[in-house]
């Protein structure tokens, strides 16, 4: 069987990128199928304010003439920068289960990176913060969502034949709301609102929440910026989550708290759940997938909760309990009992404290991995 490694070098070639994730995992039940739109505009120069700051190379396996694994090697100018290292990243990657396929294309992405004066590259993992990260190692049997990656068992087995080794861990929680919880949560918050004279903005409008972004986001940067692999976003990167993300919002679900001054200390997004909806989308918005998409925004039965920031002067005084409270007082009122944190890093206790009011079970963990390649 003769299989050989060739580069992404056109939209034609792209597409196949793309489309060989659903191909691989088009029998898998767990799977939040990615929109193909959203993985284009991701991958592509002209659309993703990220390609400003970094450089990328995307490859193919083929054998036998088809399509049997990929992978994209990435150099992230900003992270270079704010690490002091020559480091690099390398995602997208997914391959049939023949350790020759991994080992030749991660071989293929290595070389790029070492070229370009790159030593270690770490991974799964985007552009930024933003894009899908860690590789699945608990939890295959659960249902992923629209925010995280997929990827089968057999994955580990290669990265650990690749000599790959563990950089962080990333759990994920499921939560149950229930009246009990919801009580004494409100009753935490409403004291931390007195205690720091902060306050939860009703948001009733789109234009209300895109004029917040800029606040959001800047936020984010700030009590984001000593998490792993974590790089600030540009003003070209917040117009391009805003634009492509904060359209498509149930406003019950999101949470921005105010201090006296009316200045943003926190934020808080999360959406109903839009795993079934990819489901039966196959990866195509178009014709049925818009519609599936604005049926599970409108009824559902489980939250995703996507993100938390809290400025620094309030994290040790409560902030993140208004938040709670104001996103699970909104689920509870749309029906929804049921919450997939989505990946914290295993050793945020700050966050995991606020699971404590809640039935909760922890179901999911993802490892981003290092990889040394000075010597291959």
């Amino acid at each position: 069987m003769s299989m050989f490694i060739k580069e992404v070098t056109g939209k034609s070639d792209l597409k196949k990128f793309i489309g060989f994730y659903s191909l691989l995992y088009r029998h898998n039940k767990q799977l939040a199928m990615p929109l193909h739109m959203d993985e284009l505009s991701t991958l592509s120069q002209d659309k993703n304010p990220a390609h400003q700051f970094c450089q990328c190379k995307y490859w193919l396996a083929y054998r036998n003439k088809q399509i049997v694994g990929r992978i994209a090697a990435i150099i992230n100018t900003k992270e270079q920068e704010k690490e002091g290292k020559a480091i690099g990243r390398f995602g997208w990657f997914d391959f049939v289960n023949d350790p020759k396929i991994s080992k030749a294309l991660l071989q293929t992405a290595a070389s790029w990176l070492k070229t370009n004066g790159v030593v270690k590259a770490q991974g799964p993992m985007g552009f930024t913060d933003m894009d899908r990260q860690g590789l699945l190692i608990e939890g295959h049997d659960e249902q992923g969502t629209m925010a995280t990656l997929y990827n089968y068992p057999y994955y580990e087995a290669h990265f650990t034949a690749l000599k790959m080794e563990k950089a962080v861990d990333w759990i994920e929680f499921e939560l149950n709301t229930g009246e009990t919880g919801q009580k004494k949560l409100n009753l935490l918050a409403q004291r931390v609102r007195q205690q720091n004279k902060l306050q939860s903005v009703n948001i009733t409008s789109s234009r209300q929440l895109k004029k917040l972004a800029p606040a959001i986001f800047q936020l984010i940067n700030e009590s984001y910026q000593d998490l792993y692999g974590y790089i600030p976003l540009t003003e070209e990167q917040i117009a391009y989550y805003t634009k492509n993300y904060l359209s498509f919002v149930n406003f019950k679900l999101i949470s921005v708290v105010t201090d006296a001054a009316g200045q943003v200390v926190g934020a808080g997004i999360a959406m109903p759940s839009f795993t079934r909806a990819l489901q039966k989308a196959k990866g195509k918005l178009f014709p049925l997938g818009a519609i599936q998409m604005y049926k599970a925004l409108k009824k559902n039965d489980k939250l995703d909760l996507y993100l938390i920031a809290v400025d620094a002067k309030y994290q040790k005084k409560g902030a993140t309990a208004i938040i709670m409270s104001d996103i699970i007082n909104g689920a509870i009122e749309e029906g929804i009992h049921q919450a997939e944190t989505n990946i914290e890093l295993e050793d945020n206790q700050h966050i995991q404290a606020m699971w404590r009011f809640f039935p909760h079970r922890q179901h999911k963990r993802r490892r981003c991995y290092v990889k040394t390649i000075s010597n291959d």
